[in-house]
Formats: C-alpha cells, sequence, structure tokens
C-alpha cells in the first residue's frame, strides 16, 4: 500500500461526522431484482452488477487514516455466471493498521414454490490468508447458488498513515447498472480528478461544517449508470489503460511550502521523496550481511561485472513478496527476512550500487497493468513501483530485481514504451521515455523432420529464446517440478493434439546473459485422405491463431517490444510420396513497413527446406491502425495456414 509522507503538515484539519447516502436496505430482497430475466443494455451478459458503491473518508485526528465503505450487488442470470459468487477481498497485511472488518453477506432467491428465501453467509464461510504475505485475501462464496439469484455484500476497511486515493473504476467484466464513488475531505484538502473513458459523470458536491464549526468538510459523489461490461482485445496497452474510471491526486493547499512549489510540482514530489524514511532515507541506509558483497564487488575489475554482480546477489537473496510499490518498508529487515516488496528489493540494489561506486538513480514507474502515466496529472497516486537506472555516456541500464530471469542489459518489459520519473535531485528531476530498438521479443526456431514410408513425422527441434522472450518462457515455468515436466510435454501441444514430445532438455536457464536453448524430439501423424498427405510446415511455430478478427476495435495496440521471429523447417520425404502442392515464396509488409513477413522455400531433391520470418519493428499502433492491421494479419494467416500436399505413389 503507498503510503504518503504528508500527515505530519495535515495536522490542523479535521472532519466531522456525516450522513450517508440513501440506497436501498441492505439485505433485504428486491422482488423486481429477483424477476429479472436479462441485461437490459447488455442482453447477453450472464451475470451484472445492480449496484457498485463505495464511501471513502479522510480523517485527521491526532494522525491521518482513510476509512472506506464497499457494498456490492450482484444478479446472476445463468450458470455462467455462478464464478461471480466467488469473491474476494484483497488487503496489504504487512502495514499496520490496515483492518478489513464488519464483513456480511447475503443471497436472495425463489424456492420451488415461488418463495423469497434469503440467506445470510456465516463467520465460518468466510476465510482469511494465514501465509504471512504482503498482499493477502478475504474469501467466500455464497450457499445455493443458482439460476436468477441476487448477492450482495459489504465490509469497511481502514487504513492508518495513508492518503493515497485509489482510482475508482466504474467498469468491470460484466456490466454495472449503477456505479457510485463517494469522497468525503477536509475542506482544507484540496482534490485534483481526471476522468477516463467515458465523456461525463454524474457530479455533485456539498459542503457542511462540522459540529463544532471550526472546519467543516467537502462532500463529492460520482456516479456512472448502464455500464456495458469490459471486453478485453488481444494485444492492449493493458486493461487498467482503458476501463472507464476516475482517479484522484491530492494536492494540500494553504500552506506555504506547497506554495513555493505549485510552478514545479513534480520537482517538489522528487525533494521530498528524497528526504522521507519510506523511500530516500534508505539509499544510503547500513544494511547488516551485506558487507561480503561489497567487499566482492571491490575484487571485480569491470563496471558492468559489478553492476551484474550486485544485481544477481540481491535476487537470490531476497524473495519478492509480490507486493508491488515505491514505498520500502525497511531495506534492512528485507534482507535479514530474505523477503521484501518491489521498492525495498530495488533500493537494496541502488544502495549496493551506490556503496560500489557505481552511480545510479530512483525511478518511479508505472508497470504496463498498472497503466500509462500522466505527466500533467500531478499525482504519485498514478505510479507504483521504483526500479534504479544506472546511466553514464555510452549505455544505460534499468534493472528490477523482481523479475527473476531479466538480464540487467534490457530494460524490464513491463514498464517498456512507457514514460517513468527520475527522482534523484543530484542529477535533477526528469521525465524518461523507456525505449530500445532492439527486438526484445526474439526467437529462432530450426526443425529438422523427415517422413517416414508409412507417412510418419518425425524429428528434432531446437528453438532459442532471446531476452523478453525467454523471461516470458521462464515466467511461465514458474510451477512446482511436476507441473514443469507435463508443461514441457505440452506446451507446443497446444494447438496441435497429434503432436508427441520425446524429450525436451534446456540450456542456460539460469544465466541471464545467455539465451534460453530448448532442444526436443518430436512424432506426429499428419493428416491423410486417400492418396493425399498434408503437411503443416508450420506446426512448430506459434502462428496458430490470428489475434486481429474482431470488425471494431477500441484499444490501441500493444506489440510490447519490437519482435524478431524466424522458423526454418527442413523436410525429408520417402521415395513413396511426391509433391502434389507446394507454396509459392511470398513477401508481405504494411504500407509503412512496420511489419514484415517473408516466406522463402527452397527444394533439392526429397528435401524442402522452409523459411519463415516475421518481423515487428514498430511496437506501439493506435486504434485507429486497426484497419491496416487486420488485413495485413488476415493475408499473414491465410498464406500460412497453406499446406504442403503429398501423394503416394502408386
Amino acid at each position: 500500500m503507498k503510503r504518503s509522507f504528508l500527515p505530519g503538515l495535515l495536522f490542523l484539519l479535521f472532519s466531522s461526522a456525516h450522513s450517508q447516502e440513501k440506497l436501498a436496505p441492505f439485505g433485504k430482497p428486491d422482488r423486481q431484482e429477483l424477476e429479472m430475466k436479462e441485461c437490459a443494455f447488455d442482453k447477453n451478459a450472464n451475470a451484472m452488477k445492480l449496484l457498485d458503491y463505495q464511501e471513502k473518508e479522510v480523517i485527521v485526528d491526532y494522525g491521518l487514516k482513510i476509512k472506506t465503505e464497499r457494498r456490492i450487488k450482484i444478479k446472476i442470470f445463468n450458470e455462467k455466471g455462478f464464478e461471480a459468487a466467488n469473491i474476494s477481498i484483497p488487503y496489504i497485511s504487512r502495514i499496520k493498521g490496515t483492518k478489513v472488518t464488519d464483513i456480511s453477506a447475503y443471497i436472495h432467491y425463489f424456492d420451488s414454490s415461488g418463495n423469497i428465501v434469503t440467506e445470510k453467509v456465516s463467520k465460518k464461510q468466510i476465510f482469511r490468508d494465514k501465509e504471512d504475505d504482503a498482499v493477502k485475501k478475504i474469501k467466500f462464496t455464497f450457499p445455493n447458488v443458482k439460476r436468477g439469484c441476487v448477492i450482495e455484500y459489504r465490509y469497511e476497511k481502514t487504513e492508518k498513515n495513508s492518503l493515497h486515493l485509489e482510482p475508482w473504476f466504474f467498469q468491470d467484466i460484466i456490466p454495472t447498472l449503477h456505479s457510485t464513488f463517494r469522497l468525503v475531505i477536509p475542506y482544507r484538502l484540496n482534490i485534483d480528478k481526471r476522468i477516463i473513458g467515458v465523456d461525463s459523470i454524474e457530479e455533485t458536491s456539498r459542503y457542511e461544517r462540522s459540529y463544532s464549526g471550526l472546519f467543516g468538510y467537502n462532500d463529492r459523489t460520482y456516479t456512472l449508470r448502464n455500464i456495458h461490461a469490459f471486453r478485453p482485445e488481444p494485444m492492449m496497452t493493458s486493461i487498467a489503460d482503458n476501463l472507464q474510471r476516475i482517479e484522484f491526486a491530492v494536492q494540500p493547499s494553504g500552506f506555504g511550502f506547497f506554495s513555493a512549489f505549485r510552478k514545479s510540482r513534480w520537482e517538489m514530489f522528487a525533494r521530498v521523496l528524497n528526504e522521507v524514511p519510506l523511500f530516500g532515507k534508505q539509499f544510503n541506509k547500513p544494511i547488516p550481511g551485506t558487507e561480503a558483497i561489497l567487499d566482492s564487488v571491490k575484487k571485480i575489475p569491470g563496471r558492468d561485472e559489478k553492476i551484474n554482480y550486485i544485481f544477481q546477489q540481491v535476487k537470490q537473496q531476497v524473495k519478492w513478496d509480490d507486493q508491488q510499490t515505491f514505498y520500502a518498508g525497511d531495506i534492512k529487515e528485507a534482507w535479514k527476512e530474505r523477503s521484501g516488496n518491489s521498492a525495498e528489493i530495488n533500493l537494496i540494489i541502488l544502495n549496493l550500487l551506490r556503496k560500489s561506486g557505481i552511480s545510479c538513480s530512483p525511478l518511479l514507474i508505472s508497470t504496463r497493468s498498472n497503466g500509462q502515466i500522466d505527466e500533467n496529472f500531478f499525482s504519485l497516486s498514478q505510479f507504483n513501483g521504483v526500479d534504479v537506472l544506472v546511466r553514464d555516456t555510452t549505455v544505460n541500464y534499468i534493472l528490477d530485481g523482481t523479475r527473476k530471469y531479466q538480464s540487467y542489459k534490457t530494460p524490464p518489459d513491463n514498464i517498456l514504451n512507457r514514460n517513468v520519473f527520475n527522482v534523484d535531485t543530484a542529477a535533477q528531476a526528469s521525465w524518461l521515455f523507456v525505449s530500445d530498438t532492439r527486438p526484445l521479443l526474439r526467437s529462432v526456431l530450426s526443425v529438422d523432420a523427415r517422413l517416414s514410408e508409412e507417412g510418419k513425422m518425425s524429428g528434432k527441434a531446437i528453438i532459442v529464446l532471446y531476452d523478453h522472450s525467454k523471461v516470458q518462457r521462464m515466467m511461465d515455468k514458474n510451477k512446482t517440478e511436476e507441473e514443469e515436466q507435463q508443461e514441457e510435454k505440452e506446451f507446443l501441444q497446444k494447438d496441435f493434439a497429434e503432436l508427441r514430445i520425446d524429450s525436451l532438455v534446456q540450456e542456460n536457464a539460469d544465466d541471464d546473459l545467455q539465451p534460453l536453448t530448448e532442444k526436443f524430439n518430436f512424432s506426429f501423424q499428419p493428416s491423410v485422405s486417400d492418396k493425399f498427405l498434408f503437411l503443416d510446415p508450420l506446426f512448430l511455430s506459434s502462428f496458430r491463431k490470428n489475434p486481429f478478427t474482431d470488425s471494431i476495435r477500441h484499444s490501441s495496440i500493444d506489440f510490447s517490444s519490437m519482435q524478431y521471429l524466424k522458423t526454418s523447417v527442413l523436410i525429408t520425404l520417402p521415395d513413396s510420396y511426391e509433391i502434389d502442392h507446394l507454396p509459392q515464396n511470398v513477401r508481405l509488409r504494411m504500407s509503412d513497413s512496420s511489419i514484415l513477413f517473408e516466406r522463402r522455400i527452397y527444394q533439392e531433391q526429397k528435401k524442402i527446406l522452409f523459411v519463415n520470418t516475421m518481423e515487428v519493428l514498430y511496437p506501439l499502433f493506435s486504434k485507429e491502425d486497426y484497419p491496416g492491421i487486420k488485413d495485413f494479419f488476415n493475408r499473414l494467416y491465410a498464406m500460412v495456414t497453406e499446406q504442403i500436399v503429398l501423394k503416394r505413389k502408386n
């Protein structure tokens, strides 16, 4: 959870009790809702939110806390909507004072006689995580879930020493009839907002004095109705970039400290961050137990070798607890416990690099899943992490110790083509754009196959995965030993049921600086019709399904990075077969040459060599570019599905 450095400046502010917005009684059934057969504005929905309501109050009373009340009511139309009855409430457990309380839930339905039945979820059916993880979850499901039922639940959450206002998402994966966010704040606390994904919302605002008459509070509500379900599209920038939502930025006013920096608030943020215990005070803090690492670094002659050594040591010594944040609790404790959040891990790296004489800076980042940053919206809540920038006159490196298989030489894939904020005041706070002209998603597949006289295909294959392709492959394999063994056999079989893998060997899996190499044997039975046998020359490639088939695109397209995919397939034929049809050489490209595909076919006696190359030279496209991309991929997949036709000789 992001914690604020501002509470000491807000001690003069007070808030008072206030009346709640009038809603339908909680826990009481509504016959009209139970009789509802479909969502009026999204008729194919399996379930819908009838109400999604949240009230958030900022309270200053010899301290600072945020009190949240949440209430959700869901209508389930059919069996496919039963998933909506599995509830999970996440919260950050490592921050003292963060509590989720007063959880209650009801289900309403008709019995066989048409009578309304209401059941309350018992406390025994509500489970809290027992694991000592940073992000805990409260989980429960509803009894007797059936077609047409209505479920509802509510809870309260209290966060101390926090001034982070999370975005309110009006939109969800199921449609929403009524979504309201209510914000109650002390009147001297100024809040900026930005609305994303929708042109306008219902907004009300009122000011009321406290009972003492000294200070008052602002009470604001934001409402949106009849919200269609969000449907993800292939290769979106992120879901967070496209959901309809409202975001907030806390901008305290009336204090000279802030007024002095009004023209350069980002610089003010950088200066303050460098002075607070949860961030800047960690940069030079002693870390007991790291002395041996620092001594070893002194014996390493090369600068890059020093960087890699420290990077690897921290990744090996401190396990990421899956909490993504830019606030570190205590890097000494993280090192001692061998576990830490993303900020603690990366500030340990920064700390050790600086102690080793390597100049580096902290970068505030927003990961791809967290969404794009708006430089004109002055809010630290946009960020959800801190990485480390190592810069010199020839090359820059960005390090993230949570990316277990990431080389220090390649920028993390979760911030590529994103803005980041350098908060090192010594280097002057500045915005940077993370990019790389190399094809970081790069893979090369080589296949040596032989068709037997009986018409069975077998052979050997080698896949070499570079940079981000390797990271993705290794992250996908972060399973138990049994699961890994099964995935090794199945990862190529997902769309080719007859394929059999005899063995699979990996090389360089633990060396971040080397590409991952996978070698395996395979066999399968090609499809046969009468005397004809059909061979798919790309049976082992990733060209299995066209991602761009929808007629309309609502979001931009993100290929993550530049890409290079090459497949070479050598097929040796037996004497009993002759070629009846062979695809032709072809070259396909976008009008601006941003995406290229080439197929080259070579034939010599009983051998056929297919060489296919795909290049993506520009990773980001707007939704306006979609018609051209859709046309390109339609033509591409028409080509790659073309098969070799062989005929058995008489």
